[in-house]
């Protein structure tokens, strides 16, 4: 009986071992699972953060390609616009040279202008002085004399008009007189000067036709 005790108490401890093994083994399992689990876990969050941050470098490098495009558009168009800068100067300076050409030829053009005219002046007026510097005479019988004029029928039957100025020397008969003593149909002979288209006499002789007689 003693015996049979020992081998139950001997059956039941070695149950309890066997039992007590395996639910450790089981909890040793269970936590290799969980910390697995937690691996995996780990593993698939560092997952989806590199895809996040290759996402993030995938953006900026599209931001960075769509820079670099837009730069070189701009350095496209800057060098464009300098070629145009360039060649508006080029034209400004061309246009600028032809300008100052022209400016030079009308200059030169008016001087010459200026100076021809100014030799054309100078020679009217030696001519005119030397008309009115000119001495003339005319000889015939007078028509009419009253105030500063006095009307000459010359031999041709030519009718001149004398000017009579305070400077006009008048004789009547070899006599000094004034214009108003000389009678019509009264031979004269005057000298005169021709001013400005007007003949100006300077002396004036005339001889009545009683005197004549």
């Amino acid at each position: 009986m003693r015996r049979h005790t020992i081998w139950v108490a001997s059956l039941a401890f070695l149950f309890g071992c066997a039992t007590g093994e395996k639910d450790t083994k089981k909890s040793e399992t269970r936590t290799v699972q969980e910390q697995a689990h937690q691996s995996l876990q780990r593993a698939a969050e560092a997952q989806k953060r590199a895809a996040d941050e290759q996402a993030k470098v995938e953006k900026l490098q599209q931001e960075v390609t769509q820079k670099q495009k837009e730069l070189a558009d701009a350095q496209a168009r800057l060098k464009a616009q300098i070629a145009k800068a360039e060649q508006a100067q080029h034209d400004a300076q061309e246009a600028r040279r032809q300008a100052d050409q022209e400016t030079s030829q009308l200059q030169q053009q008016a001087s010459q202008k200026q100076r021809s005219e100014t030799q054309q002046i100078q020679q009217l007026n030696q001519e005119q002085q030397q008309t009115w510097t000119q001495e003339k005479t005319v000889s015939g019988r007078v028509l009419q004399a009253q105030g500063d004029k006095i009307e000459v029928r010359t031999p041709g039957q030519d009718v001149l008009q004398l000017q009579v100025t305070d400077s006009t020397a008048v004789r009547v008969n070899g006599q000094l007189a004034s214009v108003s003593q000389i009678q019509p149909g009264s031979e004269v002979r005057a000298s005169y000067q021709v001013v400005d288209g007007q003949p100006k006499a300077l002396v004036i002789d005339a001889t009545s036709k009683a005197s004549g007689q």
